[in-house]
C-alpha cells in the first residue's frame, strides 16, 4: 500500500489583498519554516492512519535528504503524544555495528541473557511495553531507518506485524531501507508514503503562511527554482532572503527586491554538503557542466557517461531532449555555488522580440523575408494588423528562409491580427500552433499579454479553455519571473466573472510590477484591479484608476487598449453605467479606424449590456461580419433586445453560461428578467425567472450594497421603497402620476445601479444594507 503527497492538495486560501502580515515572526524572533504547513498537512492523514487499528500497521515515509521527514515525524509526535505511548529512536551509523544498537535504550532495562534469541527479545520488549504504555497505544517512532542495524528492524517489524506497536519509520531511499521493511511494505503491512519535491504552489502556500501576507508569483517562482523543491534549502533561502532586504513586505505583499544575494551560512553549508558529498571525478564533470550552462549530451566523454548517471539521479543535473539532447546543471543555486558568485535575483521579464536581425540574413530571399516579418511586428506593436496580415501574405515573404522559431512567432502573431480583425474561424486554425509540442523547444517564444487576450477572447469563445490556452502559450514563452504569468491569470479570472479569484493574482503582481515594471504593464494591472473592484469598494478603485490614467506610449497598442477598455468599464461602479457607456463608445472610434472589427463588437456589446439599446443594430451588424461563436453569440443578444424577444436573450444566456462566459451570462439574465416584467403574461414572467434561477446571485459584500444604494437618485429611492413594500409597477405609476414604461425604466436603471437582475436580488441587497446601518 502506498500513496504519494501530491495526492493531497493543498488550496491557498483567499485573503484580503492589503492584509498586512501577523505571523511572520513566532517564539523569540525567529520566523516560522515556510515549510512547515504542507508537511503538517500530510502529518494529520499520517496520525489518521496510525490510530486506525483495520489499517496496516505502520507507516514509512520516504524522501530525500531536507525534504521534511523529520518535520513530519516531529508534527505526529506533538498530535499523538497526550494520547498515545511513544517512543522515538534514531538510527545512526554506531548503531549499525551493534547488535540491537538502536534498541540499546530499551533493552538496558531487560535481563542481560534474552539477547541470545530474537524470540526472547521480541517477548521482553513487548512485556516492557505493556507495562510503559499503561494501556494506551504504543507507537515506535524510527527517524533515519536505513541505518538501522538487522537485528533492530528485525524486532520492530515483528513487533508491528503482531500488532504489539504501531510502526511509523523514515528513511530516504526506500532501497537503503532494512530489508525487513522492505518486505513489509511488499506485503502491505507498511504503507508507503512518497515525500516529493514542492511544487512552485506549495512554496508559494507554505511561505504565504509563514510569512503572514500574499506572496507574489516572481518570489514563490524563483526561491523554488533556487531551492528544486527542497524544504530544508528553502527555509534557509528564505531566511537568507529576509535578512538580506531582497524579501520584502510591501504592501502586504511579499517581493523580490534585489538584484543579489549572497547565500548565507545555512544555504552555502546544504549546497556545499551536496557537492562535498560527490566522487571527485563527478565533481569535475559537474564544474564543467555548471561553466558551459549548457552542453550537448554527444560532448560528454564516454567515460564520464557513468558519473553523468549518478549525478543524473541525484538530481543535480537535467537532460533537456528536443532535436538532441542536452545536459545541464539543475537549478541556478547549485551552478552559481560551483562558479562562486552570489544568488542572482533577475527581475527581467522575458526578452520580447519585436522584429528580427536582418544582419542574420544571408540570401535576397531570406533579405525580404526579414523585412516583411520586422514590418508585420511593427504594425502590431502600433495596432495596424490588417498591415501585419499584409506582411505576413505577401508573395514575397517565404517563411522557411526563418528558422523554426521565428515560424511559431509568425503564427502567434497571425493568430492575433486575424482575430483581432473579425476573422475568428481562420484565426482557430493559426491558433494550433500553440500545441504544447511546438513550444517544447526551451527558446524564448513571443511574450505578448495580447496573445493570451486574442485567444481569450476571439479565437475560441470558449472561457473555460481559456487557462489551458493561455498555459500552453506561456510554456513556450521561456524562462520568466512569474510576474506575466500571474497577470495572465488574473485577467483570465477577471474576464471571466471571478473578480476575487482575479484580485488574488493581480494584486501581488502590481506589488512586484511596483519594484520593477520593464514592460511598462503596470497601468494594464491597475485599470483591470479597478474594474473588479468597482462595484464593493469605488474608493479603492478610483486610486487604481488613477495609477491607470496615463499608459506609456513605449508600449504595445493592445496593452493600451486593454488598459483603456477595463478602465472604461471600472466608471460603471465608480460613477455609473452611463458614463461607462460613454467612455467605451470613444474607442470604438478609434478600432474602426485600425479595421479591429473584433475590438469593435467586444466594446459595442459591452455599452449594450450596459443598458444603451441605441448600438443593438451595430452590435448585430458587426456580429454578421465577424466570424466565430462569440460574433454569433452577440448578434443573437442584440437581436432579442431589439425585439424585445426574452426567449432569444435567454438562448443567448445560455450560450454564455456554456462557454464560461459567466458576465455576459448574467446580463443576459437581466435582460431577459427586464424584458419579462413589460409583459402582462405572467407565464413568460415565471418562465423567465425559472430559466435564470442560478444564473444571477447576490455577490455583493454589505458595504458595497450601502454604497451602491446612497447612489440613487430620490426618484429610484422611491421605487425601491415601493418594490420593498410590495408595490406593483401598475399602482406606483399611478401613485406617481407616470406611465408603467416610466416606472419600467427607473426600475431599469435602478438594477443596474445596484447590479441585480431580479426583485429578489434587489429585495436581497437592501436587506443586506439595513443590516450594515444597524
Amino acid at each position: 500500500m502506498s500513496f504519494d503527497l501530491n495526492t493531497y492538495v493543498y488550496q491557498t486560501p483567499l485573503s484580503s489583498p492589503g492584509c498586512p502580515p501577523t505571523n511572520m515572526v513566532s517564539g523569540a524572533g525567529q520566523v516560522q519554516p515556510p515549510t512547515a504547513g504542507i508537511r503538517r498537512q500530510l502529518a494529520d492523514s499520517v496520525c489518521d492512519q496510525l490510530v486506525n487499528e483495520s489499517g496496516p500497521p505502520g507507516v514509512i515515509i520516504v524522501g530525500e535528504a531536507g525534504s521534511g521527514k523529520t518535520t513530519v515525524l516531529r508534527s505526529v509526535i506533538d498530535r499523538l503524544r497526550s494520547s498515545t505511548c511513544i517512543i522515538h529512536l534514531r538510527g545512526s551509523n554506531h548503531d549499525t555495528q551493534l547488535r540491537y544498537g538502536a534498541l540499546r535504550v530499551l533493552l538496558a532495562d531487560l535481563p542481560v541473557n534474552i539477547l541470545e534469541h530474537p524470540v526472547r527479545v521480541i517477548t521482553g520488549l513487548t512485556q516492557l511495553l505493556e507495562e510503559r504504555a499503561l494501556g494506551l497505544p504504543k507507537i515506535i517512532v524510527v527517524d533515519d531507518s536505513e541505518l538501522l542495524d538487522e537485528g533492530s528492524a528485525t524486532v520492530l517489524g515483528q513487533l508491528a506485524q503482531t500488532g504489539s506497536i504501531r510502526l511509523l519509520a523514515a528513511c530516504d531511499n526506500l532501497s537503503k531501507a532494512p530489508v525487513c521493511f522492505q518486505d513489509l511494505c511488499r506485503k502491505q503491512t507498511l504503507a508507503q508514503v512518497n515525500l516529493a519535491s514542492m511544487t512552485q504552489q506549495d512554496v508559494a502556500a507554505d511561505m504565504k503562511s509563514a510569512l503572514g501576507g500574499v506572496v507574489c508569483r516572481a518570489a514563490s517562482l524563483f526561491l523554488h527554482r533556487q531551492s528544486g523543491g527542497n524544504p530544508r534549502l528553502l527555509n534557509a533561502l528564505v531566511d537568507d532572503y529576509l535578512s538580506s532586504g531582497a524579501l520584502r513586505c510591501v504592501s502586504g505583499v511579499w517581493v523580490l527586491t534585489a538584484a543579489e544575494v549572497d547565500l548565507g551560512p545555512a544555504s552555502a553549508r546544504i549546497v556545499m554538503d551536496q557537492i562535498a558529498a560527490l566522487e571527485p571525478s563527478q565533481q569535475q564533470l559537474l564544474d564543467g557542466l555548471a561553466a558551459a550552462e549548457a552542453t550537448p549530451l554527444a560532448a560528454v566523454a564516454a567515460d564520464q557517461l557513468g558519473d553523468l548517471d549518478a549525478l543524473h539521479e541525484l538530481k543535480m543535473v537535467s537532460i533537456e531532449r528536443d532535436h538532441r539532447a542536452v545536459v545541464s546543471v539543475t537549478g541556478p543555486l547549485l551552478r552559481d555555488a560551483l562558479l562562486g558568485r552570489a544568488s542572482r535575483v533577475d527581475l527581467r521579464w522575458a526578452e520580447q522580440t519585436i522584429g528580427w536581425d536582418p544582419l542574420s540574413a544571408r540570401t535576397e530571399n531570406d533579405l525580404a523575408s526579414a523585412g516583411h516579418l520586422n514590418r508585420a511586428y511593427r504594425a502590431a506593436y502600433d495596432g495596424d494588423y490588417r498591415r501585419t496580415i499584409d506582411e505576413l501574405t505577401s508573395p514575397t515573404f517565404d517563411p522557411y528562409a526563418i528558422d523554426r522559431g521565428e515560424r511559431l512567432q509568425v503564427s502567434i502573431l497571425m493568430c492575433e491580427a486575424l482575430a483581432f480583425t473579425g476573422r475568428e474561424d481562420e484565426a482557430r486554425e493559426t491558433a494550433k500552433a500553440f500545441a504544447p509540442s511546438r513550444l517544447s523547444d526551451g527558446r524564448p517564444q513571443l511574450a505578448r499579454i495580447a496573445v493570451t487576450l486574442a485567444t481569450l477572447e476571439a479565437v475560441s469563445g470558449d472561457m473555460t479553455a481559456m487557462l489551458e490556452v493561455a498555459g500552453r502559450h506561456l510554456g513556450g514563452a521561456g524562462r520568466s519571473t512569474g510576474t506575466y504569468e500571474e497577470i495572465v491569470e488574473g485577467l483570465v479570472h477577471a474576464v471571466g466573472g471571478r473578480p476575487i479569484e482575479a484580485e488574488s493574482f493581480l494584486t501581488p503582481a502590481l506589488s512586484q510590477l511596483q519594484i520593477s515594471d520593464p514592460g511598462g504593464v503596470t497601468p494594464l494591472v491597475a485599470a483591470a484591479l479597478a474594474w473588479i473592484t468597482s462595484e464593493d469598494s469605488p474608493e479603492r478603485a478610483e486610486r487604481y484608476l488613477l495609477a491607470a490614467s496615463n499608459p506609456s506610449n513605449k508600449v504595445p497598442w493592445i496593452v493600451r487598449r486593454l488598459t483603456k477598455h477595463f478602465a472604461a468599464l471600472a466608471l460603471q461602479g465608480i460613477v455609473s453605467a452611463d458614463r461607462a457607456a460613454l467612455a467605451l463608445k470613444a474607442l470604438i472610434e478609434e478600432d474602426g479606424e485600425r479595421g479591429n472589427s473584433f475590438w469593435q463588437l467586444l466594446t459595442l456589446s459591452h455599452v449594450l449590456r450596459l443598458g444603451d439599446q441605441s448600438v443593438a443594430r451595430s452590435v448585430m451588424k458587426l456580429g454578421v461580419t465577424c466570424q466565430g461563436r462569440y460574433a454569433s453569440l452577440c448578434a443573437l443578444y442584440a437581436k432579442g433586445v431589439e425585439t424585445e424577444d426574452p426567449d432569444l436573450v435567454l438562448e443567448a444566456m445560455g450560450i454564455a453560461r456554456t462557454n464560461g462566459d459567466l458576465p455576459f451570462a448574467r446580463d443576459a439574465a437581466a435582460a431577459a428578467t427586464q424584458l419579462a416584467d413589460q409583459s402582462e403574461c405572467a407565464g413568460l414572467r415565471a418562465h423567465v425567472a425559472d430559466r435564470v434561477r442560478g444564473i444571477i446571485g447576490s455577490t455583493s459584500t454589505a458595504l458595497g450594497a450601502r454604497r451602491q444604494l446612497a447612489s440613487l437618485t430620490t426618484r429610484e429611492l422611491e421605487v425601491v421603497k415601493a418594490m420593498v413594500e410590495g408595490t406593483t409597477n401598475r399602482d406606483l405609476a399611478t401613485t406617481l402620476g407616470v406611465s408603467v414604461r416610466t416606472v419600467e425604466g427607473h426600475l431599469y436603471r435602478v438594477y443596474t445601479k445596484l447590479h441585480v437582475r431580479t426583485k429578489s436580488e434587489l429585495l436581497a441587497k437592501v436587506a443586506l444594507s439595513e443590516v450594515t446601518t444597524q
